[in-house]
């Protein structure tokens, strides 16, 4: 493990706070590839428990980097089924810290491992979409008149045409 990351865990713990520059720091001299592995994950999310004031930064961030850890840490498509996002939702059981990023990341992850349903294709559909399609062309619709007269002492608005009636709107064409 980085000696450097884990300073800097120890110094946050021991102001018991995160700040929008402490995170700006994280991610620019201690993660600027954002979380590598299984060891920085855990320690990220054991402090998270551990402090008592962090910034909304640190949430969002935290959940993004974890998220992205757990599901494209192996460059592949099947990284879901790899099983690094099992192990990141065993881990966040096992620790049993409930924040609002770990609730967070737990609800994505969940959404993650949640299979995707094939797209099905429906013969109807095509056929429906192919008599849409030789149909004849509607018949033109009639404008709709105005449920309420256009009031006769107002005066005509510039796009109505200038014999407009002004008991009525009609619009220039």
């Amino acid at each position: 493990m980085d000696n450097k990351l884990q300073d800097f865990v120890t110094i946050t713990v021991l102001h018991n706070r995160i700040t929008f520059g402490d995170v700006r720091r994280l991610q620019r001299d201690y993660l600027p590839q954002g979380i590598t592995s299984r060891e920085q994950a855990e320690l990220l999310i054991r402090l998270d428990g551990m402090i008592e004031r962090a910034d909304r930064a640190w949430t969002d961030w935290l959940v993004a980097a974890a998220f992205d850890f757990a599901v494209f840490s192996e460059r592949s498509v099947d990284a879901v089924v790899s099983g690094t996002c099992e192990w990141l939702m065993d881990s966040l059981a096992a620790l049993d810290i409930s924040t609002k990023a770990t609730r967070r990341l737990e609800r994505d992850l969940q959404q993650a491992l949640e299979p995707i349903a094939p797209i099905e294709f429906i013969d109807e559909a095509v056929e429906i979409v192919e008599a849409v399609e030789s149909s004849e062309p509607a018949e033109p619709v009639a404008p709709a008149e105005l449920p309420v007269p256009f009031p006769a002492w107002h005066r005509a608005p510039s796009m109505v045409m200038a014999a407009a009636r002004t008991d009525r709107l009609e619009l220039a064409a």
